[in-house]
């Protein structure tokens, strides 16, 4: 293996900060309000809920396997649809291996990353080299790249790969699906025998059932799906989960969003999915501790509803407005148009 010279391109965190961020930043690190330390620290805690828990748990048998049964690994594919929270499961899985810089070579046990919008053989190849740390990774055809990907594979110990954002293999305008980059990733399974972990839209399974033998690889799936309250057993779930994340906010006294008559409301408002929720809670959590209140009413559900989900709202379509008609905000120009 080519040792990597000491011209290779410096990391990030290593670069001295550039004119415009000494501008914006003179004394380094701006300080932080106390409203606004108090959100990014509840933004940093991971919020478990039983999808979560089980798209983890299938992503550590993907990699156990794998790593001790080495004739032919399987691979897993996850589906949810947008802020389900396939990223931060992929983020959070990753997390737990952390690269080793070692004096020749960095470890990676681990490999994440996001595929590219329109994707081909050379630009996934080249995100991937990316990601790996190759010093040059648009240099070469498709096929020595390729090349390059395995011997990396092998040298920085990968035991499994995830790549967010699957769906891009299948082009929106025409639903095309890029067979040959499919192809190509399963001849990239095949020589480095790593199972590889695929996150995307559920659209992305139409891939798997066009194309035979990626699909065998795939058998494993598992699907994060929105909270619900169509049934009371749902609901319930949904009312665990906010309870849950109440308990992670910095404020001392109840909260009105977990309060039964409110948990429909805080579903409207968030379509059940977890990104929304969590901006939703942010937002509310900061312009409690701004106003030195005690916990989050209505009416901060209300403006905060306004400042990170819908801007343009008016009242009969904020849920927590009097004037609200219940109904889910999934029409045109609304925050969930396309959801099911």
């Amino acid at each position: 293996m080519e040792k990597y010279s000491n011209d290779r391109p410096k990391r990030l965190r290593d670069m001295p900060l550039g004119h415009s961020q000494r501008e914006m930043f003179p004394n380094g690190t701006p300080s932080l309000r106390p409203a606004d330390a108090a959100v990014f620290e509840f933004r940093r805690k991971l919020i478990r809920h039983p999808a979560f828990t089980t798209a983890v748990q299938a992503i550590e048998r993907c990699h156990l396997y794998g790593h001790h049964l080495v004739e032919e690994p399987d691979c897993l594919l996850i589906t949810g649809v947008s802020g389900a929270g396939k990223s931060t499961i992929r983020r959070t899985y990753a997390a737990r291996y952390p690269r080793e810089e070692l004096e020749e070579i960095t470890m990676i046990r681990v490999l994440d990353l996001e595929l590219p919008a329109a994707p081909t053989i050379k630009n996934v190849a080249e995100r991937i080299l990316i990601a790996l740390g190759d010093p040059y990774p648009d240099k070469g055809s498709a096929e020595t790249k390729t090349g390059r990907i395995i011997t990396l594979f092998k040298s920085c110990g990968v035991e499994l790969v995830m790549l967010d954002e699957f769906q891009q293999f299948v082009a929106n305008s025409e639903g095309k699906i890029e067979y040959k980059v499919a192809d190509w990733l399963k001849q990239l399974i095949n020589a480095t025998r790593v199972p590889f972990v695929l996150l995307g839209l559920p659209r992305c399974k139409r891939i798997l059932e066009l194309n035979e033998q990626l699909r065998r690889r795939f058998l494993p799936q598992a699907t994060l799906s929105p909270f619900s309250i169509k049934t009371k057993r749902e609901a319930i779930k949904f009312a665990e989960f906010l309870s849950t994340i109440h308990s992670q906010t910095p404020l001392s006294k109840p909260s009105a969003f977990i309060e039964p008559a409110v948990v429909p409301l805080m579903f409207y408002a968030t379509n059940g999915l977890i990104d929304y929720v969590m901006k939703l809670t942010s937002s509310a959590i900061q312009i409690a501790l701004e106003e030195e209140r005690e916990c989050i009413d209505i009416d901060v559900l209300r403006r905060a509803f306004e400042k990170a989900i819908w801007s343009q709202v008016d009242r009969e379509r904020n849920p927590f407005d009097s004037e609200f008609i219940p109904r889910l905000l999934n029409k045109d120009g609304e925050p969930f148009s396309g959801y099911c």
